[in-house]
């Protein structure tokens, strides 16, 4: 029997998944004949849930009801089997390498099928669902030829995918229909009137491959259940307790906006977020969490039972009606997504990765744009450098041009040294020191730091280096970064400080690190800007006389003395970097934030390796 209009999981109740107050035992089995009763004909579950124990009770209840009446939906992929619990990530998924190759996956998921069925008491599936799929999942043919092994032997009648358990998995979930679709019946998504995004934009591709949707989370962590209120307190145990703080308060002025239109059509807030999300092309059940709330007055898990069985098959809503529905709800860049992510850059995980190439090109197919419809502007994952959006496209980019400046003294054959840097084959600028007739500096320009301690160490351990005196005092390092007002980022952090440093015109250079006082950090970013911008401006004013230019490095971690930022000041007259000093002294950063400035490198260039040819292009 295919899944029908409504469907109630194992994970309501707050037994097996902490979502809201658990309902005792006998409630929890009661409720699964309550929905039969009340015509719900779909019961989902998974096998990971209780490790097993959630389908057991579902089984339990399955004896008493009529099998040709019930559709039901299974999920495995976790393996609590062999794969032990890694904290709040939970089980491994069975394509972890640790665990299997992909010989071993079909012993795996006929296994876990097979448990899983004897759990509920049944001989089949009339769905199962690949459960929160890591990359493998989505896109490797042995797991989706294993699988689809299951559905050859008669285990289900009808394969799927759930993605999870987070919200994302947008490119991935597309990839996997295009890829498979040919096996994918069904797939259940995160969907409601306040969260469309990103859930409807698969639900095209979902419709030129077949698959019929399944959505979950469909009450909105049971705001349309419509007895969770602002003020209501939420125990650290319940998963909903980790969103944003404000999000019940935010969720009710938005529930009374779209109110009116349920009254019209005659429905409650449940059914009204069902008929909307029944209204998309594709969807064919809804399956909400049913929430118990820990008030005293919340209503019973029976109450919400009835009103989801309630609800109309045929979608009343209008085409403009489920336009100001999400027009309300409009949810787009609001938190982080897993799954492929542009804005993750660390190694793989079981529900993150980093964009490959075949994910760029499924953007490209279904005109998704990642760094615009799939981005979040506070993701702590993107350490990528920001420059200004362009069009509503977020700019980034993840290569940096790295500074180092070391000083050295008893520096006696100055040709000697030219010639050992120009040999080295690294960027770099000499300088002689003003403040010490023995003395140079070199700046080393590279995009890769990895240099300063191959190329760059070697180079300083040959002669002539070796006959001079370091002064490590001296030395300063740092990277270039984006300020998130760049009109192209990729040449400000690449190209903007190399050409200051090589321009013919500017033979003067000032070098210096700085620290700001902790007080700083406690300003609200508007008074940080408003600060920064009188600072910058004078920047600005000298830049554009062209009396100096600006060379600005971040140096957090990275400097030995603690320092946060390196700036060079080149230009063409020494005075002028003097002046540039001076006037920026009176500024509130200089004179009340900063903790320390200093110490000074002034050299005037004797050598450059640039400009180079990928500046000029």
């Amino acid at each position: 029997m295919e899944p029908t209009l409504t469907a109630y999981g194992t994970w309501s109740g707050g037994r097996y998944m902490h979502f809201g107050k658990p309902v005792s035992d006998a409630d929890y089995l009661k409720a699964f004949q309550h929905a039969f009763d009340k015509g719900v004909r779909t019961f989902m579950t998974a096998d990971v849930y209780g490790e097993g124990a959630a389908s057991e009770k579902l089984g339990e209840a399955l004896r008493h009801m009529d099998r040709d009446l019930v559709s039901l939906v299974g999920m495995i992929g976790h393996d609590f089997y062999e794969g032990q619990r890694d904290g709040p990530k939970g089980f491994p998924r069975f394509t972890d390498p640790r665990l299997r190759g992909p010989d071993k996956y079909y012993d795996f998921l006929n296994m876990a099928a097979q448990k899983e069925l004897a759990r509920l008491g049944a001989d089949h599936f009339d769905v199962l669902l690949l459960h929160n799929p890591d990359f493998t999942g989505y896109s490797s043919e042995a797991v989706w030829e294993a699988f689809g092994r299951l559905k050859e032997e008669g285990l289900t009648k009808s394969l799927g995918v759930a993605p999870g358990p987070a919200n994302g998995f947008t490119l991935d979930l597309i990839h996997c229909y295009e890829k498979f679709g040919e096996q994918i019946d069904w797939a259940m998504i995160i969907l409601n009137p306040f969260e469309p995004w990103p859930g409807e934009l698969c639900l095209p591709a979902a419709a030129k491959h077949g698959v019929k949707t399944i959505t979950r989370v469909v009450d909105y962590g049971g705001m349309f259940h419509g007895d969770l209120k602002p003020g209501s307190r939420l125990p650290m145990s319940d998963h909903r307790a980790f969103r944003p703080a404000g999000w019940i308060e935010a969720a009710a002025e938005k529930l009374e906006k779209i109110r009116p239109i349920a009254d019209k059509h005659g429905l409650t807030p449940l059914q009204l977020a069902c008929q909307w999300n029944l209204a998309h092309e594709t969807v064919e059940c809804v399956a909400p969490t049913v929430v118990i709330e820990h008030d005293p007055d919340a209503r019973s898990i029976f109450e919400k039972i009835d009103d989801l069985a309630a609800t109309p098959a045929e979608v009343k809503l209008s085409e403009e009606e489920v336009d100001q529905m999400r027009a309300v709800g409009q949810n787009k860049g609001c938190m982080a997504l897993k799954g492929g992510s542009r804005q993750y850059l660390g190694e793989p995980q079981a529900d993150q990765w980093n964009m490959p190439p075949e994910l760029e090109e499924v953007a490209k197919r279904w005109d998704i744009e990642p760094d615009r419809d799939l981005y979040y502007s506070d993701d702590p994952r993107d350490l990528r450098e920001k420059g200004m959006p362009i069009a509503g496209t977020a700019q980034a980019h993840d290569t940096r041009l790295y500074v180092q400046l070391q000083v050295f003294t008893e520096a006696h054959d100055e040709s000697g040294i030219i010639e050992a840097v120009k040999g080295s084959g690294l960027e770099a600028v000499v300088y002689a020191n003003v403040n010490d007739p023995r003395g140079v500096g070199v700046a080393i320009f590279t995009e890769d730091p990895t240099d300063f301690v191959t190329k760059a160490r070697a180079l300083y351990n040959s002669e002539p280096f070796a006959d001079c005196m370091l002064l490590p005092d001296m030395t300063m390092i740092g990277r270039t970064y984006g300020f998130g007002r760049e009109p192209d980022i990729k040449d400000w952090v690449l190209n903007h400080a190399r050409r200051h440093a090589y321009n013919e015109d500017f033979q003067w250079a000032v070098w210096y690190p700085l620290r700001r006082n902790g007080e700083f950090y406690q300003l609200t970013k508007a008074e940080q800007g408003k600060i920064l911008m009188e600072h910058g401006m004078i920047g600005r004013n000298f830049g554009s006389a062209g009396y100096a230019g600006d060379i600005r490095l971040e140096s957090f971690g990275l400097d030995a003395n603690d320092n946060e930022f390196v700036i060079g000041v080149v230009t063409p007259r020494l005075e002028w970097a003097s002046k540039l000093i001076q006037a920026m002294r009176p500024t509130t950063q200089t004179s009340k934030y900063m903790d320390s400035l200093g110490p000074f490198f002034v050299g005037k260039k004797i050598w450059q390796s640039g400009p180079l040819k990928h500046m000029e292009n």
